[in-house]
């Protein structure tokens, strides 16, 4: 039986006269990674906060293990330092002045640990992230990603049922990064601990967790696995935040079933109906860049168009089309030079919202 580490149910969050979350509930299970993914204001790291401790809920509850953090009908309350969680920064928040040791010791000092045990948890976290003989260094000399295992020690010092993640590696240059977001999953698992994490970056988001939220203007939009997000969106916002896309708007001609027909400026495609729309109706067509191929005759749904440009990135080619006056994108393997070309749109691909 899957045992439930943090219960968010019915939050509410009001900052002056903003309503911030409007009713977010959530469940996060032992072993599990919890992405909060979301634009600037969607209320992810107000979220992350109010699970912590940091900002006061108006309404519903939050359950850390069997302990009752926050409920709202009770005027229940627990303090920041009483919830079996642990908090890593976006900055980090490492005392400049004192060393690695005490810095990751300084929250068990506060909580009047005894000095042989703090010393022996400190010694078996650091060890544990590679940090063992590093434990006399200042923040400064160290590097960013050494920084970051730090900040991660001095949480995971604590032994929480929880760790709550803000923006952790968006300090770090973009390859490393890359190392980063594997290891910190890598780690959480490892350890059977159960996280959540705020993040702007789609493509961390599904390369860390098991499970995605995005928040839009204090709700959840959707919530589910990274395969069920970036294959199954259920709203056109959705669609868009997640991946490189093509947006193409038009009208429905026809509907059949799930299938329909848009049509714009001198083309018409095929699609598959993400949202229940009739004849008449002006719509939105979804692409991922990667679904899109170069076609050697006509199909069903193949567009001629002109290439106007090729751009190399390293690991493929973007070709850049266009399309009665906006630009269509795929992905290719080689450079190709400009001219009229057969682009194959898949229907089942296309999402029309």
């Amino acid at each position: 039986m899957t045992e439930i580490e943090l219960s968010v149910q019915d939050l509410h969050v009001t900052l002056g006269k903003n309503h911030i979350l409007k009713g977010v509930s959530l469940d996060v299970n032992r072993g599990e990674i919890v992405a909060l993914l979301g634009p600037s204001g969607s209320g992810k790291t107000t979220l992350l906060r109010a699970i912590a401790g940091l900002e006061l809920p108006t309404q519903g509850s939050i359950r850390i293990g069997e302990q009752k953090v926050f409920e709202s009908a009770t005027k229940t309350e627990v303090s920041v330092e009483k919830r079996a969680l642990g908090f890593v920064f976006q900055s980090y928040a490492l005392w400049p002045h004192r060393t690695v040791y005490q810095n990751v010791a300084y929250g068990l000092k506060l909580r009047k640990t005894p000095a042989g045990e703090t010393k022996e948890r400190v010694h078996a976290v650091l060890k544990n992230l590679g940090l063992g003989d590093l434990n006399e260094r200042h923040p400064h000399q160290l590097s960013g990603g050494q920084q970051q295992r730090v900040a991660l020690a001095r949480s995971l010092v604590y032994n929480p049922r929880v760790i709550l993640l803000d923006e952790p590696l968006s300090n770090l240059d973009a390859k490393l990064r890359e190392e980063a977001r594997i290891w910190l999953r890598q780690l959480i698992i490892d350890l059977n601990l159960s996280a959540v994490c705020v993040t702007h970056d789609q493509a961390e988001a599904m390369a860390m967790a098991d499970k995605i939220v995005l928040l839009k203007e204090g709700v959840i939009e959707q919530a589910g696995t990274p395969q069920e997000m970036y294959g199954e969106p259920k709203s056109l916002f959705v669609a868009e935040f997640m991946g490189a896309n093509n947006t193409i708007a038009g009208r429905i001609t026809r509907v059949d079933g799930d299938s329909a027909q848009i049509e714009g400026n001198g083309w018409s495609l095929q699609g598959r109906l993400r949202s229940p729309l009739q004849v008449g109706d002006q719509a939105t067509a979804i692409i991922r860049l990667e679904k899109i191929r170069l076609a050697k005759e006509l199909l069903e749904n193949t567009l001629r168009l002109p290439l106007t440009a090729s751009v190399y990135l390293g690991n493929a080619w973007e070709y850049v089309f266009n399309l009665a006056g906006s630009n269509l994108r795929a992905y290719g393997s080689e450079a190709m030079a400009p001219g009229e070309q057969l682009v194959d749109i898949p229907a089942d691909h296309l999402w029309l919202f």
